[in-house]
């Protein structure tokens, strides 16, 4: 079983209320090889949300807790928490299901893959749920890092 962010599944998860949905991971998610998630939305944040950016890291550096890394909307509300508790939901869910691999959307605070945004510019780094995923040893990629990747997965169950 795989994880994919919600939003490449084609569910209107996205902080702005819309999706980006990917026909491959749709296709998963119809077939039922895949589960769609979406980490702040599970962590307690509405659909639309503001958009969120680090504050001095990223998303491995909040589960550290490096001190004075915040996640901060452009509304002025720190919702780490909020991206912190979604993380360990995602993982709970992995954990039961088996989870080893995960598709997730890049540069977003949850999601990122490889890069986020920090201080409103984006920069390379990964979000909270990555970073989750990945300290329990659940393989992470994203989607666009090139369609080389979505053809190299395989769809067995």
């Amino acid at each position: 079983m795989i994880i994919v962010s919600a939003c490449l599944a084609g569910i209107n998860t996205r902080y702005n209320g819309a999706n980006c949905g990917h026909p491959k991971i749709i296709e998963m998610v119809a077939s039922g090889k895949a589960i769609p998630l979406c980490p702040e939305q599970i962590g307690g944040l509405q659909t639309p949300r503001a958009s969120i950016s680090f504050v001095r890291g990223d998303g491995y550096a909040l589960m550290k807790g490096i001190s004075g890394v915040r996640a901060i909307g452009i509304d002025g509300v720190d919702y780490s928490q909020n991206l912190i508790n979604g993380a360990f939901e995602v993982l709970r869910i992995a954990k039961m299901f088996s989870v080893s691999r995960a598709i997730l959307k890049d540069r977003s605070p949850s999601c990122g893959v490889f890069k986020v945004w920090k201080d409103n510019r984006e920069v390379e780094g990964c979000g909270v749920t990555t970073a989750i995923l990945r300290i329990n040893s659940v393989e992470v990629s994203s989607i666009e890092t090139g369609a080389h990747i979505i053809k190299n997965w395989s769809f067995a169950s």
